[in-house]
């Protein structure tokens, strides 16, 4: 059973962060070590929520603490999504440096989490930092259209075609390969994922639900991660993911909710 350090933000309730990653990659065989880098009492969206920030500091304690037992060398894979802040993001790439250290072939997977719908919800100094030390680090890197723009520094491609080249572009900074998520299809009824290697660009288009769901990313980076460790290649992940997502959206849909049934709809997406 491969092992996978997670880390990005948790939540007490709701599928996301933690709460959708981690069951995703449990549920596909796979020893989950979540690292939490904020802890709130629901997404951040939600209304009163509470909670804190795990400083910078505290995450490179973490970081000591499992180098210290010997832990990092049994790491086979690292997650990171929600970092935060600046301060937290850059123990973060400490961290997944030393990882790559230890288990030089250990897969990382760098969900860039910045923002969506054309708002930035991080500060503007996370993207030089995803720029400069963590994609460099990424085997894969799974952004959406919007940080896919942040990233390469121009704005957001609106097609399947301008992704694809938006996402060969961003493979230039270390990741072998770029899943570009929300990728729209020619009609406003679909939305898809897009996969980016050496050997080209494929897109797989499912259906798209009329919402927005929170933690829908959190749950695509961790399922295409899971397709890696079990050796899909990326078009094969796509190929699985996009649908399995919109499928479990539809569920969503009709169950009234503003985030993915990951739990009790198991069998939809993982059908």
């Amino acid at each position: 059973m491969p092992v996978c350090l997670s880390v990005q933000s948790l939540v007490v309730s709701g599928a996301v962060g933690q709460g959708a990653a981690a069951f995703v990659l449990a549920a596909e065989g796979v020893e989950v070590w979540p690292l939490p880098t904020v802890i709130l009492s629901g997404h951040a969206a939600t209304a009163g929520v509470e909670g804190r920030r795990l400083p910078g500091e505290e995450i490179a304690a973490l970081a000591r603490g499992l180098g210290a037992a010997g832990a990092l060398s049994r790491v086979d894979a690292v997650l990171t999504g929600y970092l935060g802040t600046p301060e937290a993001a850059l123990a973060v790439a400490d961290l997944v440096a030393a990882v790559k250290r230890a288990r030089p072939d250990a897969v990382y997977l760098c969900d860039p989490v910045l923002g969506d719908a054309g708002r930035l919800y991080l500060p503007e100094a996370m993207i030089g930092i995803y720029r400069d030390r963590l994609l460099p680090l990424a085997d894969i890197a799974t952004p959406n259209l919007d940080e896919l723009g942040w990233l390469i520094g121009a704005p957001a491609p609106v097609d399947v075609e301008g992704a694809a080249l938006f996402a060969q572009r961003l493979r230039g900074l270390g990741p072998d390969v770029v899943h570009a998520t929300s990728v729209p299809g020619p009609t406003p009824h679909q939305i898809g994922i897009l996969a980016c290697d050496a050997g080209g660009s494929h897109a797989c288009l499912a259906p798209r639900a009329p919402l927005h769901l929170h933690g829908a990313g959190d749950f695509t980076a961790a399922l295409l991660l899971a397709c890696a460790l079990g050796g899909d290649t990326p078009r094969e992940a796509a190929d699985r993911v996009a649908p399995a997502v919109a499928r479990l959206a539809a569920r969503a849909l009709d169950e009234g909710r503003s985030d993915l049934p990951v739990v009790g709809a198991r069998a939809v997406w993982q059908g």
